[in-house]
């Protein structure tokens, strides 16, 4: 997989500025995009791909909130959190547009790229997927497409799964072909260590709310996001169990 040459600018306007609320079109073209997992509940995203190669190329979308009608006694801001679409055995239904008001709480802007799988859980509990990338390309790196793009404030790394709408989806392992992060971690064979295919994105938050995640709950101001999904390292070491505790005592 090439590098992308076509880099979105972060103040670059997007097309659907206008757009707040998830209606019952939700997932239709142009913004049909689909990842493959968990991610498409909450999430509409057009793709762009190279008219020459058919390579995909960039994203850019709405990425969605619910707000639970509780207020953070924090920061005095109302709880949102990201909708769960359906569940297979009926405990929760929240599909955009249908059964739940879905709201834009972040624009997204999406280059592709890979990362290596390091973990979902931690000492601070469950939460976004951990990747590993480098800051530059690397000529002895397992794949290529492993590095932070630029210019912009990428900080989080989605991967898509074999029924992902991307171009690359027949190339993904077993491994990486996944529905929910937890999986990653577990179910066999397991992604740790594994290249992934997927997505860089940046978040750019449009109003204000304390957004509950991985047992945060987090404030979330307008502009630029790098805190509520931050989930790329450049660099780790392999702690023993109980070596690292927890940030939340």
């Amino acid at each position: 997989m090439r590098i992308p040459t076509f880099i979105v600018s972060a103040a670059m306007p997007l097309l659907f500025t206008g757009a707040v609320q998830a209606g019952n079109d939700f997932h239709k073209a142009p913004f049909d995009f689909l990842f493959g997992n968990h991610i498409d509940t909450h999430q509409e995203n057009n793709l762009t791909l190279d008219n020459k190669t058919g390579e995909p190329e960039s994203l850019f979308g709405k990425f969605y909130i619910i707000f639970t009608g509780a207020i953070d006694p924090a920061s005095g801001l109302r709880i949102a959190r990201h909708p769960r679409g359906l569940a297979s055995d009926g405990s929760h239904d929240e599909r955009c547009g249908i059964t739940v008001k879905c709201v834009v709480g972040w624009e997204m802007q999406g280059l592709p790229g890979a990362a290596k799988f390091v973990s979902h859980s931690g000492v601070n509990g469950d939460d976004h997927p951990v990747w590993l990338v480098n800051r530059t390309e690397e000529a002895l790196a397992p794949a290529t497409g492993m590095v932070i793009p630029q210019d912009g404030y990428y900080s989080h790394f989605h991967w898509i799964t074999t029924t992902s709408t991307d171009p690359r989806a027949g190339t993904v392992s077993a491994a990486c072909d996944k529905k929910n992060a937890g999986e990653l971690e577990t179910a066999a064979p397991t992604a740790v260590n594994e290249v992934c295919q997927g997505w860089f994105l940046q978040i750019t938050a449009k109003k204000k709310f304390a957004f509950e995640h991985g047992g945060e709950i987090i404030p979330i101001r307008n502009g630029a996001d790098i805190r509520s999904h931050l989930n790329i390292v450049t660099n780790y070491k392999p702690w023993p169990d109980g070596t690292i505790t927890t940030t939340r005592d």
